[in-house]
């Protein structure tokens, strides 16, 4: 091979590795959530990451900014066995231009009501990450735009105090 296809493999294959480390921390996010890993939810984000929670009309319902807000968010988060849930990231879009990225997803959020199952919320997610210094792609900015919620189901988040 010239030097040319060379570089050009090259360059296709450190594409899709960067592609499939952004999938690794859009899938690390739910379990993360879902199940305690608070600091591992926080660290989903850069250290100034922001989650922007947007209603359906597209106003701003909840901003969260820095890991110490992340953080506290996660441990307040309803966790098993007071509330099963299981936030789900379908069909992300990702597009990678250098150290930076952008990537669109839906997501829906799936919860044990009144011992069945159900749909809580659903709607699409709208992501910028930025590559870490540590080599790790991390969310810079997160928009969840609700597109529906199931209102019924009790909120998931700020159920319980840290340390119950």
């Amino acid at each position: 091979m010239d030097t040319a296809t060379i570089e050009a493999v090259e360059q296709r294959l450190a594409l899709l590795e960067d592609e499939r480390a952004i999938l690794r921390n859009l899938h690390a996010y739910p379990p993360a959530i879902d199940h305690g890993g608070d600091e591992a939810w926080a660290n989903c984000f850069t250290e100034d990451g922001i989650f922007d929670s947007r209603d359906s009309t597209g106003g701003t319902t909840r901003v969260l900014q820095g890991r110490e807000a992340l953080t506290d968010f996660a441990k307040r988060f309803a966790r098993p066995p007071a509330r099963h849930s299981k936030h789900l990231i379908l069909e992300p879009l990702i597009d990678v231009d250098g150290d930076t990225a952008r990537s669109t997803s839906y997501f829906a959020v799936l919860v044990d009501f009144e011992d069945r199952p159900c749909v809580w919320v659903f709607g699409r997610y709208t992501d910028t990450l930025a590559r870490c210094a540590d080599g790790r792609w991390r969310f810079s900015k997160r928009i969840a735009q609700v597109e529906s919620v199931d209102w019924r189901v009790p909120l998931l988040a700020y159920t319980h105090t840290p340390g119950e």
